[in-house]
C-alpha cells in the first residue's frame, strides 16, 4: 500500500509539472544590440529567451523563466546570407563588407539584430582616369562576399553579389545588372595586370556610397554601415617621351565603318599593325574599345606544363578561352612562366594602355583638358 501510495504521488507531480511546463509561453527574446564586425570575424548572439506563465507572479530575472539557446535551435532568416554564415557551433561568422540583419522566432515572438562587415586592411590598385575612379574587380567582389568568373563565349565578367547579378563586358561600356541593361561610365581598364571596373557599378548595384580623399587617396566603399578601403594610384603627367610614345603630332584618326560606324579609329600608335583602337567623345565622357587583329592560328597546339610539372597540349583556342577566367586566379608572372609566348601574345590587346594614346590625340585636337589642369578634388568628395 505504500509503495501504490509512493508511485501514485510522482505520477500526480510528474501530471502538475507537465501543465505547468506547458503554460510557459515565450514573452520575449534577448539578442545582442547591432554591432559591427571585422570581416572574417566570428560572433554569438547570446540568445536567451524569456518566458511567462499565467499562473505565477515572478520577475523577469528569475533564471526559471530565462533560457539560453542557440541559433540553430530557433527559427532564424539572415536577409543577406553572402554576408554572415552561422556555424556548426551557432556562432556567426562575417563573410564579406555590408550589412545583414538576423530575424530570431520562438514560438510567435520575433527580433532581430543587424550585424555589419567591414575590411580591416585596405585594397591596393584602384585607379583614376579621365575623372572616373576604377577598383580591382576581384579583390573588390571578394570583400563583398560574392564571386566573378569569366565567361568566354559572351567575353564577359560574370559577376554575383548575394542576389544580384552583374555582367560586365571586357570591353565597351554596355554592361547588365538583373538582366536589365546598364551604361558604364568607363570600359573596365587592365592595369598592372590587374582588372579594374568602374567604381559607381557598386552605387548603381549595391546602393553603395563612394566617398573620395584627396588628401589620404583612398575611396572608402560604404554598403549598409560596412565599409572598405580602396587606395588610389594619381596618373602620372607624362614629362618625357618615350620608345613606345609617338612623337607629338604623329596621332591621327579616322570615321569607323560596319558595326562600329560612330566611332573613331586611332591611327599612328605603335601597336597599330596588333591592336586596332576605337574611340567615342561623349561630352566629358570618352569611350574606348581595342580589337585584336593579328592573324593568329588558334588551331595550333600547344604544349604547357603546370605548376606541378606536369605537361599538357592544347590549341590556342581552347588557351585563349580560359586565359581570362585564369587571370583572375593567378599573376602574370605564373601564367607566363606555364604558358610562355602564348600567354604574352593573349595578354598583349589587353593590357594594352590605349587610353594613354588616345588621351594624347585628344589633348593635340585640344577636345579634352590635359589631365590635372582644372581640377581640385578636396577630402571627402563623394563620387557618383
Amino acid at each position: 500500500m505504500k509503495r501504490v501510495t509512493v508511485l501514485m504521488m510522482a505520477f500526480m507531480l510528474l501530471f502538475v509539472s507537465s501543465v505547468y511546463a506547458e503554460e510557459l509561453k515565450v514573452k520575449d527574446i534577448e539578442l545582442i544590440p547591432n554591432t559591427s564586425v571585422s570581416v572574417g570575424g566570428k560572433i554569438n548572439l547570446n540568445i536567451v529567451v524569456v518566458y511567462d506563465d499565467e499562473n505565477s507572479i515572478h520577475s523577469d530575472n528569475d533564471p526559471y523563466y530565462r533560457r539560453n539557446t542557440g541559433l540553430t535551435k530557433t527559427d532564424y532568416t539572415i536577409s543577406e546570407p553572402h554576408i554572415l554564415q552561422v556555424l556548426s557551433t551557432g556562432m556567426v561568422k562575417v563573410t564579406g563588407v555590408g550589412s545583414s540583419t538576423i530575424t530570431v522566432k520562438v514560438e510567435n515572438v520575433e527580433r532581430s539584430v543587424t550585424i555589419s562587415g567591414s575590411l580591416d586592411e585596405a585594397i591596393d590598385g584602384g585607379y583614376i582616369k579621365n575623372g572616373v575612379t576604377l577598383v580591382p574587380m576581384k579583390e573588390v567582389f571578394k570583400a563583398l562576399g560574392g564571386s566573378v568568373s569569366y565567361i568566354a563565349q559572351q567575353d564577359a565578367f560574370d559577376i554575383k553579389v548575394g542576389s544580384n547579378k552583374l555582367t560586365l563586358p571586357k570591353t565597351g561600356t554596355k554592361a547588365t545588372l538583373n538582366g536589365e541593361p546598364l551604361t558604364l561610365k568607363s570600359p573596365l581598364l587592365v592595369q598592372n595586370g590587374v582588372t579594374l571596373f568602374p567604381a559607381s557599378v557598386l552605387s548603381d548595384a549595391l546602393d553603395g556610397v563612394l566617398t573620395y580623399n584627396s588628401k589620404a587617396k583612398q575611396m572608402q566603399i560604404s554598403i549598409g554601415k560596412g565599409k572598405m578601403t580602396i587606395n588610389i594610384e594619381q596618373p602620372q603627367k607624362q614629362n618625357s617621351v618615350t620608345g613606345t610614345t609617338p612623337t607629338k603630332g604623329k596621332l591621327y584618326a579616322v570615321p569607323a565603318t560596319g558595326d562600329m560606324k560612330g566611332w573613331s579609329i586611332l591611327k599612328g600608335h605603335p601597336y597599330e599593325k596588333s591592336i586596332r583602337v576605337y574611340f567615342k567623345v561623349n561630352g566629358s565622357t570618352v569611350q574606348i574599345y581595342t580589337k585584336d587583329i593579328r592573324k593568329v592560328d588558334l588551331n595550333k597546339k600547344v604544349t604547357w606544363t603546370d605548376l606541378e610539372g606536369k605537361k599538357h597540349t592544347n590549341t590556342v583556342k581552347q588557351l585563349y578561352t580560359v586565359f581570362g577566367e585564369l587571370s583572375n586566379e593567378y599573376t602574370s608572372d605564373i601564367l607566363y612562366k606555364m604558358f610562355g609566348k602564348t600567354y604574352s601574345d593573349w595578354i598583349g590587346s589587353t593590357s594594352l594602355n590605349a587610353d594613354r594614346y588616345v588621351d594624347q590625340y585628344l589633348e593635340e585636337q585640344g577636345l579634352i583638358e590635359p589631365y590635372g589642369s582644372n581640377i581640385t578634388l578636396t577630402p571627402d568628395t563623394e563620387v557618383y
